[in-house]
């Protein structure tokens, strides 16, 4: 029985160091900004939008990939895109937005095979934009179908 006891003991003692020794991924610790982070944008045109991303010490980091997804609560408009890295850890994209009201953007950021999400909140306001109301893909350069 003192075997049974020593050697859960010995273990738990292990997994505890295993576990505690575990540092959070740099993805986990990077900061993401989304430059136009409650501003105001016209309908119909397309506006430029950007991203920053940083690390824990404050400099700017490169991802494999910057996905922008924008939407508006209960509607379906997604205006969406692959952003362009214009300098180490500033990405940017051109997007409409279809009507006014609020808007959500979400930024998906993918380093080494990892993704991280936020959200952010921005407006539009205008007349609506028959062109761009089914939504607007940069990827493919056209409205969905």
């Amino acid at each position: 029985m003192k075997k049974i006891v020593d050697f859960m003991t010995i273990s738990s003692i292990f997994i505890v160091l295993i576990v505690a020794c575990q540092s959070p991924s740099a993805l986990e610790e990077t900061e993401i900004k989304f430059m136009n982070e409650n501003e105001i944008h016209k309908t119909g045109v397309f506006h430029t939008y950007e991203v920053a991303l940083i690390d824990k010490e404050g400099e700017n980091i490169s991802a494999d990939q910057v996905f922008l997804y924008m939407n508006m609560e209960r509607m379906n408009h997604p205006m969406t895109g692959t952003m362009e890295e214009k300098d180490k850890g500033k990405f940017a994209l051109d997007l409409p937005l279809a009507m006014e009201g609020e808007w959500y953007a979400e930024v998906t950021v993918e380093i080494d095979g990892q993704e991280k999400t936020e959200r952010f909140v921005l407006f539009a306001e205008g007349e609506m934009s028959e062109d761009y109301i089914r939504g607007y893909d940069a990827d493919i350069d056209r409205v969905p179908e």
